[in-house]
């Protein structure tokens, strides 16, 4: 994993330190970054201080809440988001609480999201020559993966009903509901 990396260590607060990241920032493809909103705008590190130094610089900011909203100043943290977007209320046996999913799932899920988002913001430089600004939140693709449950709920028009530990509640799925013959081979 962490072979032919080089590392270096310096303060972007800084202006040494800032005319190096800027010096990196030149020649670099991709950025990827997770401070609150505004914060780095202070040390000229935000993306359109950098955009101006690489304009082909795709640039991955992930937040807990996205860079806009009301709760845009909030740090998110893995536990929170699965809290606060609905993970735990479905997570844990059914007459229990709710239940921390047993690796930081939400941080793992808002990488692959952000690896995606940069590879297609990879396609489309190559097409255009320009890079982008992406805003990936934790909060948003917590609500993304629990898209199943969602659905679930507005075609069945049930509501929703809690934890079902390991079980899964069939009646919600509309394809479960079909009849299927089996034909003799």
């Amino acid at each position: 994993v962490n072979r032919n990396k080089k590392s270096l260590a310096l303060s972007f607060a800084s202006a040494s330190g800032q005319k190096i990241l800027h010096q990196l920032a030149q020649s670099s493809d991709i950025l990827v970054e997770n401070y609150l909103p505004s914060t780095l705008a202070k040390y000229s590190l935000d993306y359109p201080s950098l955009k101006s130094i690489n304009p082909r610089l795709i640039y991955a900011s992930i937040t807990g809440y996205g860079q806009t909203g009301p709760y845009r100043s909030r740090a998110g943290y893995d536990v929170m988001v699965e809290a606060e977007m609905g993970l735990m209320h479905i997570t844990g046996p059914r007459d229990g609480p709710p239940v921390k999913v047993g690796v930081a799932v939400t941080d793992l899920t808002t990488g692959l999201y952000t690896s995606n988002a940069i590879m297609a913001a990879l396609i489309q430089r190559g097409k255009t020559g320009e890079g982008q600004h992406l805003d990936v939140a934790l909060s948003d693709c917590q609500v993304a993966t629990l898209s199943n449950i969602a659905s679930s709920a507005l075609i069945s028009g049930e509501k929703d009903s809690g934890r079902w530990g390991t079980s899964h509640r069939t009646s919600q799925n509309p394809i479960h509901r079909l009849s299927f013959q089996e034909t003799p081979r």
